[in-house]
């Protein structure tokens, strides 16, 4: 739905899907970069030492962006415009769902690292752990390509004045912005 919102309160509202993008694209995908590089790194490397630093480096820089984002989006909802606040709150959304990748490729790589102590032999292990490793990438990869498109689609919204169905029955608008509409009669979403 459509909404007559400034266009300061539109760019406001932008800002959290564009951090969300810079997030997605620049730090997420340089962290997987980084892990499926580091999984092609032979022994004696001179970059080996530095593939694990390569990871937590941007999967922490991400990991402080969400928590900026939710803490945002948290003080906006106390005290700031609907428009934008509503918009800081679908970017926390999204950004559960990357979490939840997050907890489903570390889940994958610790689980190669167990299955990597039950073989005998060096080389087994190792394949064991690369293997897993190398896997633990498709699920955030493909959480990272539906939340780029995703954060695109709402950038847009944004721009636009506009806030989705769904998102108005979680969060209603106040009730200047209602206007006379009986569409706007919402229960309570708590």
């Amino acid at each position: 739905m459509f909404f007559p919102i400034a266009s300061a309160i539109r760019r406001q509202a932008k800002s959290a899907h564009e951090l969300a993008m810079v997030n997605l694209i620049l730090v997420n995908l340089l962290m997987l970069m980084a892990l499926l590089a580091g999984s092609f790194l032979q022994h004696g490397s001179p970059l080996a030492d530095y593939k694990l630093a390569g990871v937590l480096v941007p999967f922490f820089i991400s990991l402080a962006i969400i928590a900026f984002t939710f803490a945002k989006a948290a003080k906006l909802a106390g005290a700031g415009p609907w428009f934008v606040a509503v918009h800081w709150r679908l970017a926390t959304l999204r950004y559960k769902i990357l979490l939840i990748a997050y907890a489903v490729g570390a889940g994958l790589i610790g689980g190669g690292w167990l299955l990597s102590t039950t073989q005998k032999t060096a080389g087994m292990q190792e394949l064991m752990f690369v293997a897993l490793q190398r896997v633990a990438i498709a699920p955030v990869l493909i959480a990272l390509m539906v939340l780029i498109m995703l954060e695109s689609g709402a950038l847009y919204q944004a721009g636009r004045g506009e806030v989705s169905d769904s998102l108005i029955k979680r969060f209603p608008p106040p009730a200047d912005l209602r206007g006379g509409d009986a569409e706007f009669t919402l229960e309570d979403p708590s």
